[in-house]
């Protein structure tokens, strides 16, 4: 059977090739498509069959004698059924000259093109030249090019089917290639468009130069053209079949061969062409009496960024300094479940109606994302959630402030990303000021709320930390796990509303500090909330620092301190004399055993398992010093009353009044803010303990050959492991393909922020180019360019740069700069052996700046290019 326009879909599909299934969709959605049959792949099995040749093709082919094969198609007689069919083709066509052309079962497809692998012959003007045309088409299947390009594209195994297409022959007056996009560069938003005299292949042969025109794919604005020099051009031979070769008339060949308005016609068809197939196309079109003509269409095979689809925007300019680096799955997706659940609770204390909890459980699902390892926010969903509140335009530039990002949403995407059930109806602003009421109660009893979390958090979580998880099965550990996730997790209101209000608080005092008091200097607002003084995530620096002023005083212990590698220094303690000091080490440990660098990291080791950290810190402050707890203290309060001088000086009246109010009410907030984040920080010391308790148990039950292994399954893993709805239950297997995958991951960089359209991970860029941001190419390093940053505390300070970019790294310190990628809470112990701090990433709440302006160590964060300038 022969298909055509009308023949069933399913059939088309089966039987037509690549090429040909691409012309039948076209010509069925209007396309301006020469009218066409094709020869489905089966005629071509039945030949080899019917003829006897199929176990002589076989055999020689597993010889490697492709050229007998070929001969062996060509001259062989075709059974009259065939001959019969290929004419009745004919017929069908109608044309004075045909087309016959390859179309290969897996040709034009995404990943493989097979251009210029099989045979086509133009201007065929007869029957019997057609059934040997056909023949011919056949046999170059076995071409030596064609059977590489099977082998390479991992067909070699597969059965060589190949359809035949019968359609008019254009005779074109210009003909050529146009790409919906740029192919070279992967730009999704050009078209590119290759133009030659007479027929395009000329162009596709690469015999002629041919003149290239990028265009513009919304506008059509031309971007660029290069003309070429066109002497010559493919024609019909005047015999009739074939081509020739003919001389272009002078005047036409250093000029267009496209008019402006031809090249309009070309992109508005290219649109059309993308949007019928939603990616990238390869097209060949040809023009004949003025009449455009679409010749085949087939997809870009390299790679290209998507054009169209669902925007997101990615960005982990503030997630970074709690998630560095690479993270590892169980790590990101208990993650993104906790901020699930925290921000549905948010909606809840802000009165939302359930109903649109639900509508929006799309985005608080999908706060976070994971790209090569990293974590990065999903912005969109943020601003989402900052719309349902009463002042979005403020609230959007205070959480912008608030995650360190340089970038502003742009106006008309912000008010595009509301959710739906907050337009502004009648309702909505009801419930906008109801919420807005809700924030005013939070904001007059925001510490009472703070404090009496903070007595509830440390009921439940004093029980939770002294229970030794490695000693319990994994199913235990589990309903030990959900009874913490009840207990806590659900009950997080009161934290992350302070966050909110410190968001609120800081932007407002920030904006006020610019407007009021700009010309004393950008550093002011953070001077005013230096030495604030009982931050939690501080203490157990200080206690470090009690713990080095006692070793100070005893110069045999200092000298085994400092004597004894980190590794090997608390069993040394335990064979010393020193009690009292080895009791003050353990009291540290059971209070803070939770701390480590990446601490939010849940596969990092902390002190309970690897004490190192801890003595690392105390050699750094006894070679340095450093052990005096009263200079940092004195610092931060001298830093505090000149900045508080200098406003007492500068505002008067009631503006002096507005300031202190917002003063005070910042204050509060980041005060507030650190001290319950640093309850986050405690329960994932918790829940690090009970996933390496499950991961020991799953190596002596041979599920995982490694405790540290379990962090390569995902929350949703390791939950179906232990309530039965697992999909695969090779979790071996999952682990190790995991970590092929994570090792070389760790070997690229994305992006700092990008933006993707579609299915996120495919046909969108993720890294930097050319040494700029996928979106930001501001603030990179230009000839003679200091490194700028945020200041976040003040201080003049020279000495030698240390570049610490993981625990890993050599952590001994005195006195030097510390020059890093980004910190988070767990790198507070190395604060007091530095002179001063710089940050690549990381804003002005980050905790970098928080805790380093509690101590009055200067501090700048935000310094783009950093680690890549710094050695």
């Amino acid at each position: 059977m022969l298909i055509t326009h009308d023949s069933d879909r399913c059939y088309v599909r089966r039987h037509a090739g690549g090429k040909g299934e691409n012309l039948y969709r076209l010509s069925k959605a209007g396309f301006p498509v020469p009218r066409w049959v094709v020869l489905g792949e089966e005629w071509f099995r039945r030949f080899r069959v019917d003829a006897g040749l199929h176990a002589q093709i076989a055999e020689l082919t597993k010889r490697g004698d492709l050229t007998a094969v070929r001969e062996l198609i060509v001259n062989a007689s075709l059974p009259q059924a065939i001959e019969e069919e290929i004419r009745r083709a004919w017929r069908e066509v109608a044309a004075p000259a045909i087309a016959v052309r390859s179309s290969a079962v897996g040709e034009d497809a995404a990943g493989r093109s097979f251009a210029g692998q099989l045979s086509s012959y133009l201007y065929v003007t007869s029957v019997d030249d057609t059934v040997q045309a056909v023949k011919n088409v056949w046999a170059s299947a076995y071409s030596d090019r064609a059977v590489s390009y099977r082998a390479q594209s991992g067909l070699a195994d597969e059965p060589v089917d190949v359809a035949v297409i019968l359609q008019a022959m254009v005779d074109a007056e210009k003909s050529g290639v146009l790409f919906t996009c740029d192919p070279l560069g992967g730009d999704a938003d050009r078209i590119t468009i290759n133009a030659v005299y007479g027929l395009g292949e000329g162009l596709v042969s690469g015999l002629l130069d041919a003149d290239t025109v990028v265009l513009d794919k919304t506008s059509g604005a031309k971007i660029r053209s290069e003309i070429a020099v066109k002497h010559t051009h493919l024609v019909r031979c005047r015999g009739g079949s074939g081509l020739e070769e003919q001389t272009i008339a002078a005047e036409l060949r250093e000029v267009s061969c496209l008019s402006d308005a031809e090249l309009a016609q070309l992109a508005a068809l290219g649109r059309k062409v993308e949007r019928f197939y939603r990616f990238p196309q390869d097209i060949e079109w040809a023009i004949q009496d003025g009449d455009l003509m679409l010749l085949q269409a087939r997809p870009v095979t390299s790679a290209v960024r998507a054009y169209e689809g669902l925007l997101y925007i990615w960005d982990n300019s503030n997630i970074v300094e709690s998630y560095g680096g690479i993270t590892l799955p169980l790590t990101f997706t208990f993650a993104r479940h906790v901020y699930h659940q925290v921000y549905v609770q948010f909606c809840e204390v802000l009165g939302v109606p359930q109903h649109e909890i639900r509508n929006m459980d799309h985005f608080l699902r999908n706060m976070l994302g994971s790209f090569y390892g990293r974590v990065y926010y999903n912005i969109l969903n943020w601003y989402r959630l900052t719309s349902i509140l009463p002042g979005f335009k403020h609230n959007r530039a205070f959480m912008e402030t608030m995650m360190g990002t340089p970038h502003q949403l742009a106006d008309e995407i912000a008010d595009r990303i509301k959710p739906p059930g907050f337009q502004e109806s009648f309702s909505s602003k009801v419930r906008r000021f109801w919420s807005g009421l809700k924030f005013a109660y939070y904001h007059f009893t925001i510490q009472r709320v703070v404090d009496r979390f903070l007595a509830y958090f440390h009921a439940q979580y004093e029980p939770a930390r002294r229970v030794d998880y490695d000693q319990l099965p994994a199913d235990e550990i589990y309903a030990c796990y959900l009874e913490l996730e009840n207990q806590l997790l659900r009950r997080w209101q009161a934290p992350i509303f302070n966050d909110y209000l410190c968001m609120v608080h800081f932007g407002l005092f920030k904006h006020l500090t610019a407007r009021w008091l700009g010309h004393l200097g950008g550093s002011l607002q953070n001077d005013l909330l230096c030495g604030e003084g009982n931050l939690e995530s501080a203490e157990p620096t200080r206690a470090i620092l009690r713990m080095a002023a006692l070793a100070e005083a005893e110069p045999d212990l200092k000298a085994l301190l400092l004597q004894v590698p980190a590794d090997d220094a608390l069993e040394a303690l335990r064979q010393s004399p020193f009690t009292a000091f080895l009791a003050a080490v353990e009291q540290y440990i059971d209070h803070y055993g939770f701390r480590c660098m990446n601490e939010m990291k849940l596969e990092q080791r902390d002190l309970h398992q690897d004490p190192a950290f801890l003595f690392t810190c105390l050699k750094n402050y006894l070679r340095s010093g450093v052990a005096d707890l009263e200079t940092h203290s004195r610092r931060e309060r001298e830093i505090r009353k000149a900045a508080e001088r200098k406003v007492n000086q500068e505002l008067k009246g009631w503006r002096k009044l507005v300031y202190r109010w917002s003063l005070k009410h910042a204050r509060r907030a980041v005060r507030n803010r650190e001290n319950t984040r640093f309850c986050r920080t405690r329960i994932y010391g918790v829940v690090r303990a009970m996933f390496y308790g499950i991961g020991r148990d799953y190596v002596l039950r041979r599920i995982i050959d490694r405790p540290e292994d379990i962090f390569y399954l995902t929350l949703q893993e390791l939950q179906g492991s232990l309530e039965g709805h697992l999909t695969s239950q090779d979790l071996r297997g999952v682990v190790h393909q995991r970590q092929q995958e994570y090792a070389a991951y760790r070997e690229i960089e994305p992006a700092p922020r990008f933006i993707t359209r579609g299915p996120p991970y495919w046909m969108n860029y993720h890294f930097s180019a050319d040494g700029k941001p996928v979106e930001d190419s501001t603030g990179v390093l230009g000839d003679g360019a200091g490194l700028k940053g945020a200041g976040c505390c003040p201080g003049v300070v020279e000495g030698v740069a240390k570049v610490i970019l993981s625990p890993d790294d050599d952590l001994d310190l005195n006195g030097e700069i510390l020059c890093t990628l980004r910190t988070d809470p767990g790198w507070i112990p190395l604060y007091p052996s530095i002179s001063g701090l710089v940050v690549e990433r990381g804003g002005l709440l980050s905790h970098s700046a928080i805790v380093a302006r509690e101590m009055g160590l200067p501090t700048v964060v935000g310094v783009k290019g950093l680690t890549k300038t710094i050695r």
